[in-house]
């Protein structure tokens, strides 16, 4: 009786009414057309979370306005393009290119009933989840018409014996077309801001994506799935895809995420928060919290510079076990298995040596490194435990991509952000988050870190990233958890920063040669080759950088008349404070033979750094270390000394 009433169906009111009555409680409504367009219209009025008798009245008086003010076919027409179908869409047209990949012209008679079908309950009869309800809504549409006369039989018939079929991709606009796991973090960013009011008033949303960048992401990831799946990297351990768990939204099959930004803005120019929303809607690119294993260690190192240790610090990198009041004791590994001797600090973190690491973060304190890892944008609560250094803390891929954008970015820590502005059909700006950097780090700490990481991509675990195809400036790591559960490459140029993660849902192995070197960095490395990411002009080097000339076996400087030390000397950078001393290499070894004397009269039990050491000589007693031991004696090596007596 659309056309026949003037806004309110009196003759429903009465028989919802008489229902309700009967029943004890409010089992039938009886609003029109008209009136639900009021109050998808006017929801600052006609509010839906208030059930009192002044909200109807509003609604009628609304909808009397309505049926005055438009002619009956451009009511309909107004509340076709607002009704919200499903699926994140609203209007007939999202939702006919949502569900059926055309525009709502296109349509058959099935399909049209169907997507009219939905309006009672988009959940319910989404043919997607649930098509025998959503056939069954569909037929009862379709025998309605008929019964009115409006369609003849025969088609009614044919239009019910055709199955339920809905597109795949979809192409329409609601959550689950393009980007489907940013547009739904729009969409809950704006909820919040804005509540209910977000759904009934025509909005033109300007968001971060990058089309290019989020289309190469998506392809990649599946790509990459697909090739550890059919044993690109050694047996496959887990289920085929698709494998679902609908407990939580998490699956049983491989899964991945991606996230890239800019660093200096915190736009999120690409998120993947899934291998497929329609499978699982969960968004581990921010909700997912994962051991971030080795990606973590650029920290570890942020922190030893920033606390004074000189860049060319040699460490240990040979057994040790830690004991501690109240713990077991703790003996890390090298993923290899093997030991080096004594490297340098860019080796250390290049090559994701994991005993010098700790032994470098127990030297400089696991407080304030934790302090740190919040101050950069690592959220929770990280454990004060000597194993932090190499990553038991957890993180979201969102999470690290914020907290690498800091040493990309100078030091500055960006507020990532998916939503540019909001603005109504008339142009006015009615939300616009506030854009805010943050400076959490010395921009030359973050500098000296950008240099090392760069090692790591050329000549360390992230060569990957160039084997893949990217061959632009880019600074990055690795990270691979206990197990291969979790296989991570974070990493930056210039221009973007960007992390990746693979793993299970319920963490377990994924092959026997997964690791974020081997399956990480080429992901990252060709989305970042097929997007076409640029590099800019570099990184400028800030103000207070020092470059010299070092003996790798000691970390200090090579004096200008000195003789060259055995093998070479290598080129580093430094923060000006921590410059470290010249001393000539013919120096070197009565020095070290009185520093090894004091040591062994004390029962340090260390050996000297030596050639030999470095070569990989060293005893298979671990040094046993407690956190209060000397600086010295957790390092492995004697402390560099300072130019000044630093």
């Amino acid at each position: 009786r659309f056309r026949d009433h003037g806004g309110v169906d009196w003759r429903r009111v009465a028989g919802a009414a008489l229902v309700n009555l009967r029943s004890g409680g409010i089992r039938e409504g009886a609003s029109t057309i008209s009136m639900q367009l009021a109050r998808t219209l006017f929801p600052e009025r006609i509010s839906r979370r208030e059930r009192s008798w002044r909200r109807k009245l509003v609604e009628l008086r609304v909808a009397g306005l309505l049926e005055r003010t438009y002619s009956k076919d451009e009511i309909l027409e107004l509340y076709l393009n607002h009704v919200y179908i499903g699926g994140g869409a609203y209007g007939v047209e999202a939702g006919s290119r949502l569900f059926f990949g055309i525009p709502a012209a296109e349509l058959e008679v099935g399909e049209a009933a169907l997507l009219a079908g939905l309006l009672r309950n988009p959940s319910r009869y989404d043919p997607r989840r649930a098509p025998d309800e959503a056939r069954g809504r569909r037929d009862l549409v379709l025998s309605l018409m008929e019964a009115q006369g409006r369609l003849p039989a025969d088609v009614a018939d044919e239009a019910r014996r055709a199955e339920v079929a809905v597109s795949v991709g979809g192409s329409g606009a609601g959550v689950e077309g393009e980007a489907p796991f940013l547009v739904e973090m729009v969409r809950r960013t704006l909820e919040e801001e804005m509540g209910e009011t977000l759904y009934h008033r025509p909005l033109r949303i300007h968001t971060t994506l990058d089309r290019n960048l989020q289309t190469r992401a998506e392809a990649e990831l599946s790509r990459t799935l697909e090739w550890v799946e059919g044993g690109g990297v050694g047996a496959f351990r887990g289920p085929p895809f698709p494998s679902v768990d609908t407990a939580g939204g998490r699956t049983r099959h491989l899964e991945g995420a991606v996230v890239f930004l800019d660093p200096v803005t915190g736009d999120v120019l690409a998120l993947v928060g899934g291998r497929d929303f329609r499978t699982s809607a969960y968004n581990r690119a921010v909700q997912g919290r994962r051991e971030m294993g080795s990606v973590f260690k650029p920290f570890v190192f942020a922190h030893a510079l920033a606390s004074g240790t000189a860049a060319s610090q040699p460490l240990a990198d040979r057994p040790l076990t830690l004991t501690q009041a109240g713990a077991d004791p703790w003996t890390p590994r090298n993923h290899d298995g093997g030991f080096r001797g004594t490297i340098g600090m860019r080796e250390a973190l290049a090559d994701s040596r994991n005993v010098p690491t700790a032994r470098l973060a127990l030297a400089n304190g696991l407080d304030p490194l934790v302090r740190l890892a919040s101050q950069v944008g690592i959220s929770g609560s990280l454990p004060v435990v000597p194993a932090l250094s190499l990553g038991v803390g957890s993180a979201s891929p969102l999470e690290v991509a914020t907290a690498y954008a800091v040493l990309a970015a100078e030091g500055r820590r960006p507020q990532p952000r998916w939503i540019v502005r909001v603005e109504d059909m008339e142009g006015e700006v009615v939300y616009e988050p506030a854009s805010a950097r943050e400076e959490v780090l010395d921009p030359r700490v973050a500098y000296l870190v950008t240099d090392m990481l760069r090692s790591a991509v050329d000549e360390g675990t992230g060569r990957g990233v160039r084997t893949a195809g990217y061959q632009g400036r880019v600074a990055g790591k690795t990270g691979t958890t206990q197990g291969g559960r979790d296989l991570w490459f974070a990493g930056y140029t210039p221009e973007v920063v960007g992390a990746v993660w693979v793993g299970f849902d319920d963490p377990r192995p994924i092959a026997s040669g997964a690791s974020g070197g081997s399956v990480g960095a080429p992901l990252w490395g060709r989305i970042a080759a097929g997007a076409g990411v640029g590099d800019g002009d570099g990184w400028p080097r800030p103000p207070g950088i020092v470059e010299g000339l070092v003996d790798p076996a000691t970390g200090q400087l090579v004096g200008d008349r000195c003789p060259a030390p055995e093998g070479g000397g290598v080129r580093e950078l430094f923060l000006a404070e921590t410059v470290p001393a010249s001393v000539c290499p013919e120096q070197r070894g009565f020095r070290d033979r009185v520093v090894g004397f004091f040591r062994r009269i004390r029962g340090g039990g260390g050996e000297d750094p030596s050639p030999a050491d470095a070569a990989g000589s060293h005893s298979d007693e671990p040094d046993r270390l407690t956190p209060g031991d000397s600086r010295e004696r957790l390092l492995g090596a004697p402390p560099v000394s300072l130019n000044g007596g630093g």
